[in-house]
């Protein structure tokens, strides 16, 4: 069975096998999600409250929460931005081994 896979510089905790036609195939995560689930993911850096809870499937209130403690939020006059990298950073803090 021939493994193909779709980014060298990903590592295996980022990546999706699929097995198709006889062949293992390794995916990214996101782009998995995206054909499967139909979710959006742009690789965006900032996102509003709503469309972060979307993409890391918590509600609204509770991804402000996380930003907040996360430090990732930023304002500028009325509009609350969001940097998923430091979400992302600040979660990993927390992975259970």
């Amino acid at each position: 069975m021939e493994t193909v896979r779709k980014d060298e510089n990903l590592d295996n905790k980022q990546l999706v096998e699929c097995h198709y036609n006889g062949a293992v195939i390794q995916i990214p995560v996101r782009l998995f999600l995206q054909m499967t689930f139909r979710l959006q993911y742009d690789n965006k850096k900032f996102v509003r409250y709503k469309e972060g809870a979307q993409m890391y499937g918590m509600s609204e209130r509770e991804f402000m929460k996380l930003a907040h403690d996360a430090e990732a939020v930023y304002k500028r006059n009325k509009m609350c931005l969001v940097n998923v990298e430091l979400i992302d950073k600040f979660l990993e803090f927390f992975k259970e081994e």
